[in-house]
């Protein structure tokens, strides 16, 4: 039978939650997930390449994507811009292959707004005091910093009702097992699969 169409995955959280790390997890339990790859007009770190980790463009050319809506989302953050390129998206999901987007809440509402088949899934710390404890051993005792990073965190926290699923990172393999469960039920969902069993004649046309 034909694959369905691959499903948005967005998966956001606040700095410090351990995002990163459940993410990688979880593309190790289920290898199938494609991870989205960013525009950036930020230039790369040693060992990243160009339309790996990352499509490498000058502003001229991210401010001409925007102007052309050539983006799912776009976010300014600090002194560069990141965004998500339709163009990469609907290839990989026209290919029935899931994709997974590690972006903040405000891209969270366009896919949302965009791909209402998407699932938006929200990394929460066991408690602030953790997500502290976390960002303190990060940051290496950079106070300043961590009080800004954690009344961010605060913020974002106010639009959970526009996600799916809240997955607390207490323990990283949990977590990523987690959002793993998550993915397969989307995948069964009866709305996901009519339209192919229409096409192979197990079911009639509505």
């Amino acid at each position: 039978m034909t694959k369905a169409r691959g499903i948005p995955v967005v998966v956001s959280g606040p700095s410090g939650v351990g995002k990163g790390t459940v993410i990688a997890l979880m593309r190790q339990r289920c290898p199938d997930l494609v991870l989205s790859v960013s525009m950036t007009t930020r230039p790369p770190r040693p060992g990243e390449s160009h339309g790996k980790d990352y499509f490498f463009v000058s502003t001229q050319r991210f401010e001409e994507a925007i102007q052309k809506d050539e983006l799912v989302e776009w976010a300014r953050v600090y002194a560069h811009y990141y965004g998500t390129p339709k163009s990469f998206l609907e290839t990989i999901c026209s290919q029935g292959q899931d994709v997974i987007l590690d972006i903040d809440v405000q891209g969270a509402a366009a896919i949302r707004s965009l791909y209402p088949e998407g699932i938006l899934i929200y990394v929460l710390p066991p408690s602030l005091e953790e997500l502290r404890r976390r960002l303190f051993s990060r940051a290496k005792g950079e106070g300043d910093d961590l009080e800004l990073r954690l009344a961010q965190a605060r913020r974002e926290f106010r639009f959970l009702g526009i996600y799916d699923y809240l997955v607390i990172n207490d323990d990283a393999e949990t977590a990523s097992e987690q959002l793993c469960h998550i993915i397969m039920a989307a995948r069964l969902r009866r709305e996901r699969a009519e339209p192919l069993l229409i096409a192979h004649g197990i079911l009639g046309p509505a």
